[in-house]
C-alpha cells in the first residue's frame, strides 16, 4: 500500500503544507528533523495572509473549536482555510480530524466569510485504483 507522501511524490495527489508545520519540523531533534524535511521535499508551502491566519485561528479558539493550549492546531486549520485548500489532511483526531471539529470549523468559517473546509485523515484521501 502506498502512503500519502508517496502519492504526492508520484504526482497522484497535490499537497501543500503550512509555515506552522515547517516551524514544528525545524524544532524536531535530529535525525527526525532531516527525515521529515526530506519527506516534505515534494510538498509546497501554502500561501496565506499571516495576519488573517492569526485572526481566524483566534476565532477558532474563542469559539471553543480548538482548545486555547493548542493554538498551533488552530493555525493549521486557519492556513488551510485562508489559503483555500480543498482538504486539510491531519492525524490530529482529537482537535481537527473528526466530524464534530469539522462541523464547528465550518460554522466559524462561514461566519467569517470563508467556505467549508473538508478535514480528512491520510487514509481517507489516498487514491486507490479499482
Amino acid at each position: 500500500m502506498t502512503t500519502l507522501l508517496e502519492q504526492v511524490r508520484l504526482g497522484v495527489l497535490d499537497a501543500v503544507t503550512s509555515a506552522v508545520t515547517l516551524d514544528e519540523v525545524s524544532r524536531s531533534p535530529e535525525p527526525v528533523r532531516s527525515r521529515l524535511l526530506m519527506l516534505l521535499d515534494d510538498v509546497g508551502t501554502i500561501q496565506a495572509d499571516r495576519p488573517e491566519v492569526e485572526r481566524l485561528a483566534r476565532a477558532y479558539v474563542q469559539d471553543g473549536v480548538i482548545p486555547e493550549g493548542s493554538f498551533d492546531d488552530a493555525r493549521h486549520v486557519a492556513y488551510a482555510t485562508v489559503g483555500k485548500a480543498d482538504v486539510l489532511v491531519s492525524l490530529n483526531l482529537r482537535h481537527i480530524a473528526n466530524e464534530r471539529a469539522e462541523r464547528r470549523i465550518g460554522a466559524v468559517n462561514l461566519r467569517e466569510g470563508y467556505g467549508l473546509l473538508r478535514v480528512k485523515t491520510p487514509e481517507e484521501v489516498l487514491a486507490y485504483e479499482d
